[in-house]
């Protein structure tokens, strides 16, 4: 039976047209729709202003990803993360038992005698030539 590698990582969103995803064109329309709303109400230098506001906004939330993470998830996670709980407390954890001092044992020298040379063997001679393959 053949095995075949099964892709991972393949989460793509379908584009409208070359680069622009559905994602991405709704952040720019909705973009543009609110800049239109806003050059009727709005003096126009006000005007001018909120729209290049709202149009970096838009354009930098449609377009710019960290680390292959949309721009708006960043955000609001890091915004979960500044308002969410944060309270570490540390327990400690009782022993069964109360903790006693163990006193060790004294390690005492042992008199230094007379060494012992290793005698030269033919046992000692022959795993050295087995090991150095000289016979």
């Amino acid at each position: 039976m053949e095995r075949y590698s099964v892709p991972q990582f393949i989460e793509q969103e379908a584009k409208i047209a070359f680069f622009i995803s559905f994602r991405q064109f709704f952040y720019v329309v909705g973009a543009g729709a609110i800049c239109f709303a806003l050059y009727f109400v709005l003096p126009f230098f006000l005007f001018v202003i909120a729209s290049f506001i709202i149009g970096v906004a838009a354009l930098s939330l449609a377009f710019i990803t960290i680390n292959g993470m949309p721009l708006l998830n960043l955000l609001l996670n890091s915004i979960g993360f500044a308002t969410g709980g944060k309270n570490y407390t540390w327990k400690k954890k009782e022993s069964p038992y109360p903790f006693r001092t163990i006193k060790k044992a004294e390690i005492k020298k042992l008199d230094e005698g007379p060494v012992l040379q290793a005698q030269k063997s033919r046992l000692r001679k022959t795993h050295t030539d087995i090991e150095l393959k000289t016979k």
